[in-house]
């Protein structure tokens, strides 16, 4: 069996206030609660310990690729995503791949 996960890293627009990013940042935490196919999910802060690290970093599981494609089709994440991810990402970058158990 296999776990289908989703990374994602961003950074931040300069512009970026600390509100908005906090406002994220409950955005995300409260997916969880509202998309019944998300395994696990699990989002924070780069530590800085490297030079040129995006800002932050996400990594969801999903059962699989169906499971993640409702997830990103829910109509909770689009909202979060066009209010709050785009009004501060400067850089995205995605990824999936299949973890196996």
């Amino acid at each position: 069996m296999s776990t289908f996960r989703h990374v994602l890293m961003l950074r931040f627009r300069d512009d970026a206030t600390e509100n908005q990013i906090e406002e994220l940042y409950r955005g995300w935490a409260r997916l969880p609660d509202v998309i019944e196919e998300i395994e696990r999910y699990e989002f924070g802060p780069d530590l800085g310990l490297g030079q040129g690290n995006p800002d932050m970093a996400l990594v969801a599981d999903f059962d699989s690729e169906e499971a993640w494609r409702a997830y990103q089709n829910h109509p909770e994440h689009l909202v979060l995503v066009e209010d709050l991810v785009r009004p501060v990402a400067a850089e995205l970058i995605r990824v999936q791949y299949l973890v196996e158990d």
